[in-house]
Order: C-alpha cells, then sequence, then structure tokens
C-alpha cells in the first residue's frame, strides 16, 4: 500500500505534522487488555473521550485534493455544512491512498478516541473471517453450540442449529428489542447465558432483527475458539499490523469483550479500517483480512427498508447510481468505502450527550458534495 498523505483543509484543527519523535505502533505483546478494558457492570458505557498517545504523523504526507482528481472548493462547502451540527467531532476523505480532507470540529482532533459503537460490528465481521482463515474456526455456518455447548444443555433441536453466519447477519431468530433488552442483560451476571436464553421467535436464518446481543454472543465464540480474549486476537492479527491500538474496550461480567459495541478508536484508524476493506483486505502488501470477508460485506443479505441493506456486520446502499457499504455506529459513527470512486469517508460524532447528539446523514454530504467533487481519475 502507497504512503496514505495528509492535507488539512482551511479549519482544521489538531492535525499533527510529521515528526520524527513520533511512537512506534503498539504490538499485540505490548496492548494490555486488562487495562484497556471496560468494568462490566454496564452494556453500553458513558462514551468519554480518550487520547491515543501515539502521535502518527508519521504515516501521513500531504497532496492536495486536486491532485487526487478533487475540487477543494466543492469540499470545503461540504464539510462547512457538515459542520453546522453541533455534535460533528471529524471527517476525513480519502482517495487514491490520500488522506485529501480532514477537519476535526468541537475541539476534537487526530489522536482524540472516541466509541465507534456499531462501527465494531464490521471490525468483529473481519476478525470471524481471520479466524476462520487461520482455522480456529471451522466455518461460519457452524453451529453456535459447537463452541459454547455449555449454554445448550437444555435448549430445543432448533435453537442448536443457530450458527455464527446467523448472528452476524441479524437472522438468529433469538427475541430482541435493540435499545431495550441490552437493559435486562446487563443486570444479570452472565450476559451470554442470557441473550442465549431469549425466546426463539423465528426459525434460524429467517428473518432480520437487529441485535448487539447477537454480537456479543460471537465475541464469546472468538474468544472460546482461539483462546485469546477478542481484544488481544484484534490487535495480534488485524490492529497491530495496521498501527492501530484500540485505547478502550467494553468487556461483560465473564471477562468477555464487547462484540460490536464499546471500542474506542482514532478517526485516521476507522480510515485505515475501511483502506484495508477497499483493498480487498491488503495492508502492506499482506492480506490481513480474507478477500472472502469483503465480498461478503458487500453481500445484500437483507433489504432492510428502501433504502439500507444489511450483510455480515456492514451496511450498502446506491447515492447517485454509485454502490456503497459501510460500518454504521450510533450516533453518527461512519466509515464509508465507495470502491467505483477509489473513496473512503469517515465521520464521528459526540454521543456522550445523547440531548446533543444528532446523527448526521453522510448521504447527502455524499451526493451533493464528494461526488460532485470528482473532477477526474487522478493519477
Amino acid at each position: 500500500m502507497p504512503m496514505l498523505s495528509l492535507l488539512t483543509l482551511a479549519g482544521c484543527t489538531d492535525v499533527p505534522s510529521s515528526k520524527s519523535t513520533a511512537t512506534a505502533p503498539a504490538t499485540a505483546a505490548s496492548v494490555d487488555c486488562d487495562r484497556i478494558a471496560g468494568s462490566g457492570r454496564t452494556f453500553y458505557e458513558s462514551n468519554p473521550t480518550y487520547t491515543d498517545p501515539r502521535d502518527d504523523g508519521e504515516d501521513w504526507s500531504s497532496t492536495p485534493p486536486e491532485a487526487q482528481g478533487l475540487d477543494s472548493a466543492m469540499l470545503r462547502r461540504g464539510l462547512a455544512k457538515l459542520g453546522n451540527n453541533a455534535s460533528l467531532l471529524s471527517v476525513l476523505v480519502v482517495r487514491h491512498d490520500r488522506l485529501v480532507a480532514e477537519r476535526y470540529y468541537d475541539g476534537s482532533g487526530a489522536q482524540r478516541s472516541n466509541n465507534v459503537h456499531s462501527v465494531s460490528k464490521s471490525v468483529l465481521q473481519a476478525l470471524v473471517h481471520i479466524a476462520v482463515a487461520k482455522g480456529d474456526i471451522g466455518s461460519l455456518d457452524d453451529p453456535v453450540a459447537d463452541y459454547l455447548p455449555e449454554y445448550f444443555a437444555n435448549a430445543s433441536p432448533v435453537k442448536k442449529k443457530i450458527t455464527i453466519r446467523h448472528m452476524l447477519t441479524m437472522r438468529s431468530g433469538l427475541d430482541w428489542t435493540e435499545d431495550s433488552t441490552e437493559g435486562k442483560v446487563e443486570k444479570t451476571s452472565n450476559w451470554v447465558r442470557v441473550i442465549l436464553g431469549r425466546e426463539l421467535v423465528s426459525a434460524p436464518g429467517t428473518t432480520y432483527n437487529y441485535s448487539s446481543g447477537n454480537t456479543h454472543v460471537v465475541s464469546a465464540v472468538l474468544q472460546k475458539a482461539t483462546r485469546m480474549s477478542t481484544c488481544q486476537f484484534a490487535h495480534q492479527y488485524l490492529f497491530g499490523p495496521m498501527g492501530i491500538t484500540a485505547e478502550h474496550w467494553g468487556r461483560d461480567p465473564q471477562g468477555v469483550f464487547s462484540g460490536g459495541y464499546n471500542v474506542y478508536l482514532t478517526p485516521r484508524e476507522m480510515a485505515k479500517f475501511g483502506l484495508l476493506y477497499l483493498h480487498d483486505g491488503k495492508w502492506g502488501g499482506r492480506q490481513l483480512v480474507p478477500r472472502g470477508a469483503v465480498r461478503a460485506a458487500q453481500a445484500r443479505i437483507t433489504q432492510v427498508d428502501d433504502v439500507f441493506a444489511y450483510s455480515e456486520g456492514w451496511w450498502m446502499q446506491t447515492i447517485s447510481e454509485r454502490s456503497t457499504y459501510f460500518a454504521w455506529g450510533y450516533g453518527g459513527q461512519f466509515v464509508f468505502v465507495i470502491p467505483s470512486a477509489d473513496i473512503v469517508l469517515v465521520t464521528s460524532e459526540n454521543t456522550s450527550n445523547d440531548s446533543v447528539n444528532k446523527e448526521i446523514d453522510p448521504r447527502e454530504f455524499i451526493r451533493d458534495y464528494l461526488l460532485p467533487a470528482i473532477t477526474g481519475p487522478g493519477p
């Protein structure tokens, strides 16, 4: 992968320049997952902001948007309109592996790390596919009961047919009301047991129902299969090679790291993750994530409504006749991948105060400013 590059458009704040004093990326062995783990008392945490100690300025060099076939004036107008949202923290635009627009709002900056919420579900999808490629997990079509038999001793034969793929695609059939059932789960001492103990309201694989409970169970499967915590596995096989370190990661009372929520990353780290998928799972010439995972991320398994479709932890929609797929976290955390334009778009928003948060609609920015800003293919 070519060296990424950075251009700070007018109005950007707190963007580090390249410095020889930048600290080295943390290795998996140096990441203390116990230190960054959550308390296990609440399903969803209070969403504070952390600081990434690593200045990754040396990872970036500058280039104007025009060098990548983009109109900087058009981008500025779009960024200014996005900036009218009081909860917006960041917007990053990457084209041809170059970070051509980076703007921070409301005191945020390149080293500020926030809860990416359900963007974590897309990360989890990558981790599961890595585990399959390594042979730790046989297949996404393996029953969950094969890995967590202690929770299925009294389960019905139908419930025992729930697979890892059913969980990732939100088609487990387990009863769940998002943003409600979590409150009941967190009052118990064994979240995975309670989630798997929910009533089966439809046959596995037949009905879409969005559930963070599903992905938390997948994290438990990953930990059991790999004999590592999800946090450790992520840093060894995904984050570490990319120079990414989570500043915080939630964990339940049994020590299962949050599956699909409560992971804290910087906007640039989110952009790296988007680039990884843009490049079919390759990073620095190395196949970190299997190509099959990237193809699965773009598969329209469920058409949720007239606009959005869902796959395995990723969403899809068509904007101005261009297919896009994206990681979507509560409150405005987005990683958009637009393959036909060779673009990754990242946004983050403040979710520490729900009364202030107003989730943006990146589709308007993409449709009205980002795609119209394309003046040519670039280099």
